[in-house]
């Protein structure tokens, strides 16, 4: 990938905005980032106040590195959904309840630099490349475990994207081929309604609301709009038995998931990421990788080739940057 490098303007800004949080990084020209910003996304306060939070964490990641707005060339921000780069819209956001809404105009508006909006995981998927464990490979497909469950594919080094620009919706494949849960997309039985974070989270919040017994309600003070992958992993660590079942579960699925992008596509390798990869990638890889095995065509190997990016909690924020670099104006 060549990456374009404004004169004048040294400085990018990497957004991974998801469902529960908001990460803003400032980075150099080398891609080193120089100062971090996080906060809750609260969707439910609608569109336009999420743009404020988004707004508020540019600035303040920006006045923690005193690096000045008018040397940042762009911000390039990764949005769960199906996003119109050229128009700077997001089209559909299942999981902030975004539709048809015009996100990047309405941030520059607050922030008065050049806005760029792309799919969260296809820029993640670009930072894996450039800097991940994609690196030696030409042929591979992403994963990335949050809120909801996003891919991104690359076939002979170049992103694939698909005709309307949204190809790698791995999440809303169906794994369940009757029923199942119902998935934000409105289908039911996706990848990502019963293997996601959110996916997981809702499950511990019914088994406890059934009576089962759990330490995730100590770890959350009660409180279960605080449970995130620290308090997944923290419980599962601590041996809970609900979390893991239900942990156990989910690779399940995502190697099927893995195993069907495998048989159809024969990538080098499957990369994961997420924050629950991050916290749990220990425990969750080789189940994966197992079920994937024993789900696909003349497993090997070579072919069940299931990795964590290398990048962590990084990716979506480097690979906003790079969108900021090679899409920005």
């Amino acid at each position: 990938m060549n990456v374009k490098r404004p004169s004048g303007k040294p400085f990018a800004v990497g957004l991974d905005l998801g469902g529960t949080k908001i990460l803003a990084a400032v980075l150099d020209e080398k891609y080193r980032i120089l100062a971090r910003e996080k906060k809750s996304t609260k969707p439910d306060l609608g569109p336009e106040a999420v743009v404020e939070r988004v707004a508020d964490c540019v600035n303040e990641a920006l006045a923690a590195c005193a690096v000045p707005h008018a040397a940042v060339c762009a911000v390039g921000v990764g949005i769960p959904g199906m996003v119109d780069t050229r128009a700077g819209m997001v089209k559909v956001a299942p999981n902030l309840g975004w539709k048809d809404f015009r996100f990047a105009r309405l941030l520059q508006q607050h922030i008065h630099i050049p806005v760029v909006v792309v799919n969260d995981v296809q820029a993640g998927t670009m930072a894996v490349q450039q800097f991940g464990a994609g690196r030696k490979f030409t042929d591979f497909v992403c994963m990335f475990i949050g809120t909801g469950i996003g891919g991104g594919i690359v076939i002979g080094g170049r992103q694939y994207r698909g005709a309307a620009g949204m190809g790698g919706e791995i999440g809303h494949m169906a794994v369940i081929a009757h029923g199942g849960p119902k998935c934000g997309c409105g289908n039911r039985g996706c990848l990502e309604a019963v293997a996601s974070r959110g996916a997981i989270v809702r499950r511990i919040i019914e088994e406890m609301s059934g009576g089962r017994k759990t330490v995730v309600r100590e770890l959350c003070d009660g409180d279960t709009r605080r449970i995130r992958s620290r308090i997944i992993a923290e419980a599962y660590w601590e041996g809970d038995k609900l979390v893991r079942e239900i942990i156990h579960e989910a690779c399940d699925y995502i190697g099927i998931g893995a195993a069907n992008l495998i048989n159809i596509l024969n990538p080098q390798a499957v990369i994961l990421g997420g924050g629950l990869i991050e916290a749990l990638g220990e425990k969750m890889l080789p189940r994966i990788r197992k079920a994937a095995w024993a789900h696909v065509i003349g497993a090997s190997d070579e072919r069940v080739n299931v990795l964590d990016n290398g990048l962590g909690d990084d990716a979506g924020v480097l690979g906003g940057a790079l969108a900021a670099r090679t899409l920005g104006k």
